[in-house]
């Protein structure tokens, strides 16, 4: 299977984010270190398996997001990629108007055919 381009722009963004494995009550805290309508990267140590199927919220400022995502890559120590699979419209809008304010900061990321942790500075 060859490597296709990301649906959507992606953006350099540390939120503050709660995920929720189906079945587990205490929700799992981290960041992201990058966000786009599709779906994001969580820095985390404690990483789950990839097609987990998890409930998320994202803070963006004052506003709390809520999606359904599932794992689509794992990095031990380090991560998870996750696609966003249900997301409501009110939830969409939110995040919308937030990736097209990080646009005009100029904080997309280039498209990598690698979802995977970010590149350590030295």
């Amino acid at each position: 299977m060859g490597w296709k381009p990301r649906q959507h722009a992606r953006f350099k963004a540390a939120l503050p984010i709660e995920l929720r494995p189906n079945g587990v009550t205490t929700p799992l805290r981290g960041q992201t270190a990058d966000v786009c309508l599709g779906g994001c990267y969580v820095e985390m140590m404690f990483t789950q398996e990839v097609s987990t199927v998890v409930d998320i919220s994202i803070w963006i400022g004052d506003s709390k997001i809520y999606v359904k995502a599932e794992v689509v890559s794992k990095h031990p120590s380090f991560g998870n990629g996750f696609k966003f699979v249900q997301l409501t419209k009110d939830s969409a809008t939110k995040l919308n108007d937030y990736l097209e304010s990080l646009k005009s900061q100029g904080a997309m990321m280039n498209d990598s055919p690698f979802a995977g942790p970010p590149a350590l500075q030295t």
